[in-house]
């Protein structure tokens, strides 16, 4: 059974009215669940209780709070499960109507312009432990000691490790990679003590992505902490230089696909 949490982090819980009227809506929808706002302090905290040595040296090397948010993810829900949703989406039905007693992982895929196979990261839901989970902390772990990506907060901590650590594992089960993206889908994996189930594309609805109504109402005039952030990804660590074409790819993948609200220069 998958705990009954919700986590979700910010830079602040002084939130705009309208997002804190929806927030309040899942919530009362979803009674049976705990509710937690990490600030960014909190996540820091987190991380360096819960996993001294390697993890949080590695935590602590990047520099860019979006990259600190999608680690923690996976940290805070291999330590207590639940789900993980971020700020500006929501949770659009009752958790009960989705999650089963018998789930311990719903994997969805994602619609994403020149990516064969992806996976949704703006919402997890798993059980607290999960092997996916560990493969994914492992490989974020490897990539900030090696610096395998330099300044690819995607590759490096974001959605596509993620797809790479669900892939790995289904590998590793059944020696083959998982199905192909279906709206239709609806089937539990299950083997050596290992449960999943991969539904349909983006929760088929159950939960939605970017309200971007609500982009002005987080990131206020003036405001671009948040919204911009020119730094290296790894403390230490310097810029790529890019030319035009590659900065165009990046306007037209974080335009068309992947959210990225608090930060938009990768």
């Amino acid at each position: 059974m998958i705990e009954k949490h919700i986590f979700q982090t910010w830079h602040t819980d002084k939130l705009d009215p309208t997002i804190q009227a929806r927030i309040d809506k899942f919530k009362k929808e979803n009674s049976t669940y705990t509710y937690k706002l990490y600030l960014d302090a909190d996540i820091d905290s987190f991380v360096n209780t819960n996993y001294p040595g390697e993890i949080a040296d590695a935590y602590n090397r990047l520099n860019i709070i979006v990259a600190k948010a999608d680690f923690w993810r996976y940290l805070v829900l291999y330590t207590y499960g639940g789900v993980y949703v971020d700020i500006d989406s929501n949770i659009e039905k009752p958790l009960n109507t989705l999650i089963r007693d018998e789930d311990e992982a719903i994997i969805t895929y994602e619609m994403r312009p020149g990516v064969p196979i992806a996976y949704v990261q703006w919402a997890l839901i798993f059980k607290k432990g999960h092997p996916i989970l560990k493969k994914t902390i492992d490989m974020i772990v490897d990539n900030i000691k090696t610096n395998k990506y330099p300044n690819n907060i995607l590759n490096m901590t974001g959605p596509i490790v993620f797809a790479e650590a669900v892939q790995a594992v289904h590998m590793e089960l059944f020696q083959e990679k998982p199905p192909e993206i279906d709206s239709a889908i609806d089937k539990t994996y299950n083997k050596n003590g290992i449960s999943y189930r991969i539904y349909g594309v983006d929760y088929n609805g159950h939960l939605s992505f970017k309200n971007l109504s609500e982009h002005s109402l987080l990131h206020p005039t003036g405001n671009t902490y948040w919204h911009k952030q020119k730094k290296p990804l790894l403390k230490g660590g310097k810029r790529r230089k890019r030319n035009h074409r590659t900065k165009r790819r990046r306007r037209l993948f974080t335009s068309t696909s992947r959210r990225r609200t608090r930060v938009t220069y990768l």
